[in-house]
């Protein structure tokens, strides 16, 4: 599993915060991490269907969100799992072998077919005889997760977003009406 994370201390002075509003600055954290962070994982995962050439859909699908708490201000996702099958990118049989686009570049695999039977995945023979066969392979999500474009949308969103979310928790604290006791 890996994961892309947002830490609290390194985007704002956490002493700053805390001086304003005091014991409730971990919840005015935790807030504002969350929000960004959601906003962070959808650039992400749009940066990720991008470059892997998987449809948005399917890779929402297999981003999983650990949200921040007021006790652990951390919000991350992450994403496990093997290589996809070729099936996942759009495969279809052609003359040649198959056309599938893994990494968003359609191109032809020779001598390749697909087998319905075994869930319309990808196959190549091993060598002349009919069998063994071998399945085809595309991107990995772990390790499209760390690389190129996804972690530079997930910093991007972060910095830019997290300074003035915060702000707007810490207001939105001091529009809260005192509870009488």
């Amino acid at each position: 599993m890996f994961n892309l994370s947002i830490d609290a201390r390194e985007l704002i002075q956490v002493g700053d915060v805390y001086d304003q509003i005091g014991k409730q600055t971990p919840l005015a954290l935790s807030r504002a991490l969350n929000w960004v962070g959601n906003k962070a994982r959808t650039a992400a995962g749009r940066a990720l269907a991008e470059q892997t050439g998987l449809r948005y859909g399917k890779v929402r699908a297999e981003i999983r969100t650990y949200p921040s708490r007021p006790t652990d201000l951390e919000y991350s996702i992450g994403v496990s799992g093997r290589p996809l099958g070729l099936k996942d990118f759009g495969a279809r049989q052609v003359r040649a072998g198959v056309s599938a686009a893994p990494w968003a570049t359609r191109r032809v695999f020779p001598h390749t077919f697909i087998v319905d039977k075994l869930g319309g995945q990808v196959f190549v023979r091993e060598s002349k005889k009919r069998l063994p066969i071998r399945k085809l392979w595309g991107p990995a999500l772990p390790k499209e997760l760390v690389k190129d474009e996804v972690p530079k949308a997930w910093d991007e969103v972060a910095k830019r977003d997290f300074p003035g979310r915060v702000l707007h928790e810490v207001e939105r604290l001091f529009q809260q009406p005192k509870s009488q006791s």
